[in-house]
């Protein structure tokens, strides 16, 4: 996990992030646009929250989730567009949660905006939840989830593409060539 590159990180301008360790989460707020280089960004200990009217992009990135309180939350008037890393520890995951994880958290999809999100989303023992208006993954060229629980709310379309040779992203050995269902 690394040391801390900041504590209770609060965004409210355009800006890049880098890679690493972010205690006590995320939370980028008003019409923020925040960019963020290849890597892997640790959530520990707090949410990663985007809210109001703000976006948050970035290509070869991935989201390891640990610590109490460490979910992820877009607003329905968000911009989201992201793609996981082609290599590295979390190569093909875009969102990972602690394997220790103890307590069933949600996750929330809420952007009208967010088509894009290219990877592995792995939640095993969380609730992904997906309330928005619009086409949810459709401009990705794959989107596998993992999850305990998935809850489509208010009428949302999700896209789950299987198009793996359209990217450098690896995806799961355990879903290749193999059909898309859900399971219990």
């Amino acid at each position: 996990v690394g040391s801390c590159v900041a504590m209770e990180l609060a965004i409210d301008e355009d800006t890049t992030l880098t890679p690493g360790t972010y205690c006590g989460g995320i939370s980028i707020t008003g019409t923020s646009k925040v960019t963020l280089q290849p890597g892997v960004y640790v959530i520990k200990d707090g949410p990663l929250t985007v809210a109001d009217e703000a976006s948050l992009s970035g290509e070869h990135v991935g989201f390891y989730l640990t610590g109490a309180g460490s979910v992820f939350s877009f607003a329905a008037d968000t911009s989201i567009s992201l793609g996981a890393p082609s290599d590295g520890p979390l190569a093909g995951l875009l969102v990972m949660e602690d394997a220790n994880v103890n307590d069933m958290r949600v996750h929330q999809i809420r952007s009208n905006d967010a088509r894009k999100l290219l990877g592995t989303i792995y939640l095993p023992k969380s609730i992904l939840q997906i309330a928005a208006n619009a086409p949810v993954a459709d401009q990705s060229a794959y989107t596998a989830i993992v999850t305990m629980r998935l809850w489509l709310q208010e009428g949302p379309t999700l896209i789950l593409n299987s198009n793996y040779s359209a990217t450098d992203v690896p995806v799961p050995s355990a879903i290749t060539g193999g059909r898309v269902v859900l399971t219990k």
